[in-house]
């Protein structure tokens, strides 16, 4: 799970790998916010935690790449199955 939390510590949010919303923290005094206010730091804290957790699933995992995607200095060429090369 990715953590995201405002500066002042009175929004929270946690996301999944791959973004989706799984917990949301409101301090109190979060709530003395103008509501449009309030909507914009949950929303931008969401972001910004789905980005980081979508990224973190770029990433290789103990030796293996996530997703798929090739090793760092690897063309993506070389792992492409020959089955769907053009023959």
């Amino acid at each position: 799970m990715i953590t995201g939390k405002a500066a002042d510590r009175t929004v929270a949010v946690e996301v999944a790998p791959g973004g989706a919303l799984q917990e949301l923290t409101l301090e109190a005094s979060a709530l003395r916010l103008e509501p449009d206010e309030l909507a914009r730091r949950i929303l931008v804290l969401a972001a910004a935690a789905s980005a980081r957790a979508t990224a973190s699933l770029w990433h290789t995992r103990d030796g293996v790449a996530a997703l798929g995607l090739p090793e760092p200095g690897e063309a993506a060429e070389e792992t492409t199955p020959d089955s769907w090369r053009a023959q």
